[in-house]
This record gives C-alpha cells, structure tokens and sequence, in this order.
C-alpha cells in the first residue's frame, strides 16, 4: 500500500501524472541517483497528528552507500518506506520530494519525484531501478511458495520476455551470486537459516539490477560471525554492479565498514552527517557521541560503555528547541528555547544541527566533540 499524499502535494504533479521537478542541471542527473528535499511524514492528521519525519533534505550519488543510523523511533524506517510509497496508512507524506534520477536502457537520464508519481510509474521504477531488502526476511518472503517463486514472479513480471528455463537460470545465478546454492530454489522460507532467508532477499532485491538498493536493518536479527559475512558479500557485489545503496542500522560500527556517508537521525530529524571514517573518529554531535558510546571497541583497551541517559521525545508532543537537549551534557539555555538546523561546520562538507557550533552562542565546543580525524599515512615509498 502508497502512503497517502495530501492533495496540496499532488497538485505540484504535471499533466500525464509526470511530476514536475523543476530545472534539473544535467550533470546534477548524471552524478546523483537520489535526491530527497525537505521531506516531511506524519502519521494521523489534525490534533493527533505525529510527526515522524521533519523537513529531510538528502543527496546520493550514484555507486555510493548512505547509512542512516538511530535508535528505535528515531525515523529511518518511516523515511525509506515513504520515500518509496510502501508506508501503510496512516502514513501521510506531508511535504517534501523524492527525485529518483533514472536511467533506461538506452542511457537516457529521466527525474521521477517519487511523491507525485502514478501507481503505474512506480509499478516501472520498483525493482528495475528501486528495490528494498525489508527488515524480517521471514515475513518478507510468502511462507507458502517456494523460493523458486519468489524469483519467478519478479522476473516475469518485469521480463516478459524471458523464458522459463532462462528465469529459473537467472534465479540460480543469484543465488550462487550471494553464496547459496541454486537447490535452495525447491525450499520453502521456514526451511532456511535466518542468513540464508536473508541472503534470499538480497538476491531477488538484485535481480532486475537496480541503480539504487534500500536495505532496511538487514543483519539484525543475525549473529555477528553472518552480519560480517553478509556486509563482506554486499560490499564485493557492490563493487561488481555498481548500484548504490541505502543502509539502515542502528550499528555505526556496521557503517563504518560499509558505508561512504553516514547520516543520523533522532527524533525524525538529521543532526549530523559526515564521512563515515571522519563521523565514527570525530563525531561532532553530541547524540552521534552518546551512540559511538553505547558500543564497546573492538579493539584498544577496555572501558565503561556510558550510553545515553533518559528516553528519546514524546514526537506527539515535541519539546520546543532541540529535541536531544533534555538528554545532553552539553546543553545550554538556548537549546531549550530554540531549534538548530543544520549547517556545514568545516570544508569537507559534514553537517551538524547543534548550537555548539554556532558562534553567536558564545561557547566553546566541548573537547570530546572537537576532536580530529586521524588522516590515513601515505603509502610507503609514494612520492
């Protein structure tokens, strides 16, 4: 089911049900697969209304792998499967677009906001140039067909012109592609692990090769040996295909293996992104600090993990400044009063939504938060 749209966002739609994304720079379309603009979600509407994401604004380039990290209600979740029209009501996009730039067999760029677009649109660009690997593989997956179906339907919806036998080869060359078997195509979900069911929903994610794949907290009902086994095999097919890729965890230390850019969430707003080294080395908000802090090193020397005190805001009633204040160390009387948005803090384009980093503030930023970036040693004998 689409998440509901509101008809002040459906009139910005042009005629034929093309939605009109205004002028687009041609090297804007070639370098980016995926832009999202001040976009908002709420759930329910009028005085009960929630909102659940706040005025998101942002950009993936094609080849490249954003992670989104946060805790539990933080908003990852309801972005991504708004962002595709896979919320169920009483989801409602309240503002904002998604522009999927894509690309036809021919090489043609085409803009699709995603917001405005008709069902049959997004019937075209789902799977073939989107595609989303959900949360639980188990309910993912229809428990009473066969892996084998699964595939099967994709394919020939999407490739009438395949035969059978050329479908069922290209369901075993998938598999084989995300290290299972091609007999696992005669088993029903329940009879495979949890990695395998996984590793099932990666590869029929791929199977139309899509620009863009949207993986949605996928190694987290996993024991860690498989995490680092699956992320080693989306790193390897990434590199081979070249899509690009959103990941959703609440793992940081997951990101930092995986992922180009890392943007966290609370509260359904960004507050900080960054490179995904320069973020896990230096973060620079005091909520990216708290979650680096809930983790235990892998290595160096042991210390207490301190996590973050208190819960995170009631979004049904939101406090007034920042939404992180009554949980920060560093908090001052502005960040009660006034929201911060979110502004570049140095020359290599991080983002931070902090009064910290505000000079008319007056503070000095915190030593734990202003910390630098070791800058990887250049190679032995390099001139």
């Amino acid at each position: 089911m689409s998440a509901t749209i509101p008809r002040e966002v459906q009139s910005t739609a042009a005629e034929g049900g093309r939605a009109s994304t205004g002028p687009v720079r041609d090297g804007a379309i070639r370098e980016s697969v995926l832009e999202i603009n001040h976009f908002s979600v709420d759930y329910g509407a009028g005085e009960n209304m929630v909102r659940a994401v706040s005025d998101v604004t942002l950009r993936l380039e094609r080849s490249r792998v954003l992670g989104i990290a946060g805790e539990s209600g933080s908003g990852k979740s309801t972005l991504v499967y708004a962002m595709t029209r896979l919320l169920r009501s009483p989801g409602l996009i309240s503002g904002g677009e998604v522009i999927l730039h894509v690309t036809d067999e021919g090489g043609a760029v085409t803009p699709v906001n995603l917001v405005t677009a008709t069902e049959s649109e997004l019937r075209r660009v789902r799977w073939s140039h989107v595609s989303i690997v959900l949360q639980s593989a188990l309910s993912a997956l229809n428990p009473v067909l066969r892996i084998g179906r699964e595939f099967d339907e994709v394919l020939k919806t999407h490739r009438p012109n395949l035969t059978k036998a050329q479908r069922r080869a290209r369901a075993e060359e998938l598999l084989r592609m995300v290290g299972l078997s091609g007999d696992r195509l005669e088993r029903f979900p329940h009879e495979l692990s949890g990695g395998q069911r996984q590793r099932v929903m990666i590869a029929v994610a791929l199977a139309l090769d899509p620009e863009l794949v949207v993986m949605d907290e996928p190694t987290t009902a996993l024991d860690v040996v498989t995490q680092r086994e699956i992320i080693g095999e989306l790193s390897t097919l990434r590199a081979q295909f070249g899509f690009a890729m959103i990941f959703i965890t609440h793992d940081l230390s997951l990101l930092v293996e995986l992922a180009d850019e890392i943007a966290v969430m609370y509260a359904g707003s960004i507050v900080e992104r960054a490179g995904a080294r320069e973020l896990y080395e230096s973060p620079r908000h005091p909520y990216t600090l708290g979650l680096l802090n809930s983790f235990p090193p892998l290595h160096g020397e042991r210390r207490e993990l301190t996590g973050i005190p208190g819960t995170p805001p009631d979004l049904a009633d939101p406090p007034t400044g920042c939404s992180f204040a009554p949980r920060c160390a560093f908090a001052m009387e502005r960040c009660v009063l006034e929201k911060p948005t979110l502004v570049e803090v140095d020359d290599t384009g991080r983002s931070v939504a902090c009064w910290l980093f505000d000079d008319a503030s007056g503070s000095r930023v915190p030593v734990e938060l202003s910390r630098v970036a070791p800058r990887a040693e250049a190679p032995k004998g390099g001139s």
